[in-house]
């Protein structure tokens, strides 16, 4: 056996990324024991970590096989922190299959590392040569899933729970994807058994209530859809300080409630007409939000005050998220609450329609969605929603126009197509309190799945979403109204990935529209906005 004190070195040596230390020590301990698996995991891996892929590949597989029926090095290697290039660890991986391609322990860790990186179709490439085994397929469905082949997905999700009935995982998965399809029935009775199967695990539970909230059944899907609070391991919200759900009639009197913002700017643009309910029952209402929403919460009626700062929050006697909110007032689709009357500074309203181009049909552009990293697959779900403005060409082709650009982050960047003039404020923006002001002088928005939805149906303003295939929950399944915001169309893909005949459809509704206010027609807003005096 090796030097305990030699493999502590060279696993320290390894964490600091001294990876020639980090060989040396290795080195020093197989002197102790040649057979280690562990001396030689580590020295695989400091090699490996200096790009000697060739060099590193047998030292690894011989670790390998000294350790039968563990993960094998090569994912160790794709975990070393700080993390290295995604193109040294996936070389290291193919080094290693080419000399032992019969691994299937080590097939699927490769094919599982792609997919965490986003290389869905390199991880299905991988596994066409995997064994017909339930891990193998279950990889499979969800590297057909990041290509939106949602089909094929299902088919792989259907063999994986076939060999082994009881994949909690596999199922969750297969009832995500038959939701896709719209196959509500069959998606829910698949979460059903995951959920069986894994109830401590709260993915399920939250998977289940979004395919049940797609298919409108909403009060079977809000109490599910709390587990999302527990999916980080630390509850969000402490055992007993929960806003409770709420009867006709009950009353929040001297109560203080801590309404909280999670994760999108549009979930609480969405849910904020709630916050007057609960000031109408009593309560003195508190939220606690990003300083980007500061100004427009001021705005709405009811919200007695906006922190922004943790150590700021006052005293408060319950907490609730913003998407509890529903939960906490049993909506359905036929009681959901109208669009609280934000009052938006007609000074700032003043202040920006003198950027604002003159002539023509007034509308607002947002072409990609806000982009979130440190959300476990939000990446490949921002790929999905966001269209890029070169899928716009159809709707930039419309005469009588001017468009003004509503787009925040990098995608802003993105180059203007040939002859088309795009009006961009954006640089100038603070908060949603200025954009809100930009669209209440637009006459129309026309965006993907983002906030700037949410902030436009807020203030009244005509909307055309531009859905992606897989859309979220709140746009429902076949429909192209909505029950949240009045003016708002949806225009959804026809088929995963495919912008042009939503496009198409959006563009010649936009003509329509154009045309009609050539003829002296001026699109109005669904509902006027208030001013504060």
């Amino acid at each position: 056996m090796a030097s305990p004190e030699l493999l502590a070195a060279a696993a320290r040596l390894l964490s600091s990324a001294a990876w020639h230390q980090a060989e040396a020590a290795a080195h020093a301990a197989l002197a102790d024991d040649p057979a280690d698996a562990e001396a030689m995991r580590l020295l695989g891996l400091a090699v490996a970590a200096m790009g000697e892929h060739a060099r590193a590949a047998p030292i690894l597989n011989q670790a390998a096989a000294a350790r039968a029926g563990a993960d094998h090095p090569c994912a160790d290697f794709a975990r070393l922190q700080p993390p290295l290039p995604r193109t040294l660890v996936a070389r290291q991986f193919r080094a290693c299959l080419r000399l032992t391609p019969t691994d299937d322990l080590l097939r699927l860790g490769f094919a599982a590392f792609l997919l965490d990186t986003g290389h869905g179709g390199e991880a299905e490439n991988i596994l066409q040569d995997g064994p017909d085994s339930a891990a193998c397929h279950h990889l499979r469905g969800l590297a057909r899933a990041e290509q939106n082949q949602f089909v094929l997905a299902a088919e792989s999700f259907r063999r994986a729970v076939a060999l082994n009935p009881d994949a909690a995982a596999s199922w969750s998965n297969l009832g995500m994807v038959l939701k896709v399809e719209g196959r509500f029935a069959e998606s829910i009775a698949a979460h059903d058994r995951a959920v069986a199967l894994g109830a401590s695990d709260p993915r399920y539970r939250v998977n289940r209530a979004v395919a049940l909230l797609k298919a409108g059944r909403w009060n079977q899907a809000w109490g599910d859809y709390e587990a999302r609070l527990d999916l980080s391991g630390v509850p969000l919200v402490e055992a007993g300080r929960l806003m409770p759900s709420l009867r006709p009639g009950d009353r929040l009197t001297g109560l203080t409630i801590l309404a909280l913002h999670e994760d999108g700017f549009g979930d609480t643009l969405q849910f904020m007409r709630y916050l007057p309910l609960l000031a109408a029952r009593g309560a003195r209402v508190v939220a606690y939000v990003p300083p980007p929403l500061v100004r427009l919460l001021q705005a709405v009626p009811g919200v007695a005050a906006v922190v922004t700062d943790r150590r700021r929050v006052p005293a408060h006697d319950f907490v609730c998220p913003m998407f509890s909110l529903p939960r906490v007032f049993g909506t359905t689709m036929g009681s959901i609450p109208p669009v609280p009357d934000v009052a938006i500074d007609p000074a700032l309203v003043r202040h920006w329609a003198g950027r604002l181009p003159i002539g023509g049909l007034r509308v607002g552009l947002v072409w990609a969605g806000q982009a979130r990293p440190s959300l476990p697959g939000f990446g490949t779900l921002d790929r999905r929603r966001s269209a890029g403005l070169a899928a716009f060409q159809p709707v930039l082709d419309v005469a009588g126009v001017s468009f003004i650009s509503l787009q925040a982050g990098p995608p802003a960047r993105q180059a203007r197509p040939p002859g088309v003039d795009i009006a961009n404020p954006m640089p100038e923006v603070a908060d949603f309190a200025d954009t809100a002001a930009i669209v209440a002088g637009l006459d129309l928005v026309i965006s993907v799945d983002t906030s700037v939805v949410h902030l436009a149906g807020l203030i009244g303003k005509p909307v055309f979403l531009l859905d992606r295939y897989d859309g979220c929950w709140r746009w429902l399944s076949g429909r192209r109204d909505s029950p949240w915001y009045q003016g708002l169309t949806i225009f959804r893909q026809d088929q995963p990935g495919d912008w042009s005949g939503a496009m198409a459809r959006a563009a010649a509704s936009l003509e329509a529209m154009a045309m009609f206010r050539g003829l002296g027609f001026r699109p109005g807003s669904m509902r006027e906005h208030a001013f504060v005096a």
